[in-house]
């Protein structure tokens, strides 16, 4: 079995034939369980005939979750590959402000989740999606924001496991959450002494295509730091990792 991820717009538009939506609430991810199974998925389904797909992951959402006040958007296409045998969908990204009554349908249970529940229906390919959401996640929330770090890792310090020193000061954002549960992590840039606190502007996203962990790169400046230089800065942890750098600038 194998995952392609396209732009919107290189699959047929007759070919898309399902809505999955990467949902969260007050900064968790929606998870929901059919009735028949003991497994967590992610929200979605078939489209109907003549259904356009943006209305298709709406009533999707809706039916799964109970969701009545939401904001959605489209992420990707996607074609999953199984036996020679292709069968394509669209991924969504949604932000869930209000709940309703649960629709008496197929769905038994939605529960919130800080990172990716360890029982998947599909866990060959939900971890993939979820990824892929997990950056556009981070993108609708940090990129080009403002954010205040705390440094655990100063300039000069040492890695607890690794032995390599830090040449740039490297910390959290306290009260968010990563892939992996925990805070989400930041490079500081621009700054040539050991910090304790930042307040800066996230200038880069860091996403690990290996990894469910992508970092924050913050400096004071949007436009200080090109893609090459943010490569060079990183490079020292980020080697470790397949990775691609999204600039705000």
């Amino acid at each position: 079995m194998k995952v392609e991820f396209q732009n919107i717009g290189q699959v047929k538009n007759e070919n898309l034939k399902y809505a999955v939506i990467s949902a969260v609430h007050e900064k968790k991810w929606v998870f929901v369980k059919h009735k028949e199974r003991d497994t967590w998925e992610i929200p979605g389904g078939r489209r109907e005939t003549d259904e356009d797909i943006n209305d298709t992951a709406k009533r999707e959402l809706f039916e799964e979750t109970r969701a009545k006040n939401f904001q959605i958007k489209p992420i990707c296409d996607y074609c999953v590959i199984i036996d020679d045998k292709k069968s394509y969908g669209r991924l969504f990204y949604a932000d869930i402000k209000d709940f309703g009554d649960l629709p008496d349908l197929e769905i038994g249970e939605v529960k919130l989740f800080e990172k990716l529940p360890e029982k998947l229906t599909y866990p060959s390919i939900q971890p993939l999606l979820y990824r892929k959401a997990l950056t556009e996640k981070m993108i609708t929330e940090y990129l080009g924001r403002e954010v205040k770090a705390t440094m655990d890792r100063p300039l000069g310090s040492k890695h607890p496991q690794h032995n390599f020193i830090y040449p740039i000061n490297y910390g959290y954002i306290p009260d968010t959450v990563s892939g992996d549960g925990e805070a989400i992590d930041a490079y500081i840039i621009g700054e040539f002494e050991p910090l304790k606190f930042y307040t800066g502007y996230v200038v880069a996203i860091i996403n690990r295509r290996n990894d469910d962990e992508d970092k924050l790169v913050v400096c004071k400046s949007l436009d200080l730091y090109n893609r090459d230089q943010i490569r060079a800065l990183t490079e020292f942890q980020e080697r470790f990792f397949e990775s691609d750098i999204i600039s705000a600038y």
